[in-house]
């Protein structure tokens, strides 16, 4: 069976595995830690280095293991994540974008 997985066209490290794997390969976890530099729930200034890294639209619903699909959230922000009610979309620049409960939306760089 062969499997797609996606490069950096620079370095040849790979980038996107798709759904072949739950866990990203550690150069894919390093990208979103360093693009995110901190939880990226708004007001958390909790450090990378402390977070998860968590799929935005869910593995278990199709969501791909890959730079535009994975942020980190520290401990706490992760669990609000999977609570009913919250939603969350990151764009293809890599803005996220958080609904509350009770609709209110807050972007974050």
């Amino acid at each position: 069976m062969t499997r797609p997985i996606i490069t950096d066209p620079q370095t040849g490290a790979p980038l996107d595995v798709g759904r072949t794997r739950y866990r990203p390969p550690a150069v894919t976890a390093d990208h979103v830690t360093i693009r995110g530099r901190e939880c990226r729930f708004p007001t958390c200034h909790r450090p990378a280095h402390f977070v998860d890294l968590d799929h935005v639209i869910p593995y278990q619903r199709g969501g791909e293991t890959n730079t535009g699909n994975l942020i980190g959230l520290c401990r706490r922000h992760h669990w609000t994540k999977h609570t009913p009610g919250w939603r969350f979309h990151l764009t293809d620049t890599g803005q996220l974008h958080i609904t509350t409960p009770t609709g209110h939306t807050y972007p974050t760089p």
